[in-house]
């Protein structure tokens, strides 16, 4: 499935790089919307899936805005890295939030977290990402990062739907 046309697609291809691209329905209604997008641009959605977001001091950043830095870490794996919020948005209809690795981070790439309202009314999230590994350990696993990758994205959609229903 492409990315959704309303958001463009995270960077510019890589080297070596593959593309990721998961997408699903997550919710329904304006008001899950908004609370999909509130989750994505909290960092909120990131720890729902198990991924530790922090920022640069070790605290837990309030809100993605275009140049804060972040310390990325998936649970207690050494996996992960600072990333850096390269674009934010929101048009009342799809929201999103992309970051960039910086050079300590484990893969160099970009990676797009949206959330998206149909006309039918549907929310769907989506996780699109341009990533390569830096290090010739992760290169020899890339295939099994791939994976990993496809498993981190679908904990993601799986964390906004919950964090988009009512309460």
């Amino acid at each position: 499935m492409l990315p959704d046309p309303r958001l463009a697609w995270p960077g510019p291809p890589l080297a070596r790089a593959r593309a990721l691209h998961v997408s699903g329905v997550v919710g329904h209604g304006e008001a899950e919307f908004a609370r999909a997008a509130e989750a994505i641009a909290t960092w909120r959605m990131h720890d729902g899936a198990g991924v530790r977001v922090r920022d640069t001091s070790g605290a837990a950043p309030a809100r993605a805005e275009v140049g804060v830095r972040v310390r990325v870490r998936l649970g207690p794996l050494p996996l992960g890295g600072t990333c850096r919020v390269v674009d934010v948005g929101s048009d009342g209809r799809s929201a999103w939030v992309t970051y960039a690795t910086e050079p300590d981070h484990a893969e160099r790439g970009t990676e797009r977290f949206a959330v998206l309202l149909d006309d039918d009314g549907d929310v769907r999230g989506d996780v699109a990402a341009w990533s390569e590994p830096r290090a010739w350990p992760l290169r020899v696993a890339w295939p099994l990062g791939r994976v990993g990758q496809r498993v981190i994205a679908r904990r993601y959609l799986r964390a906004l739907a919950r964090l988009s229903r009512p309460r």
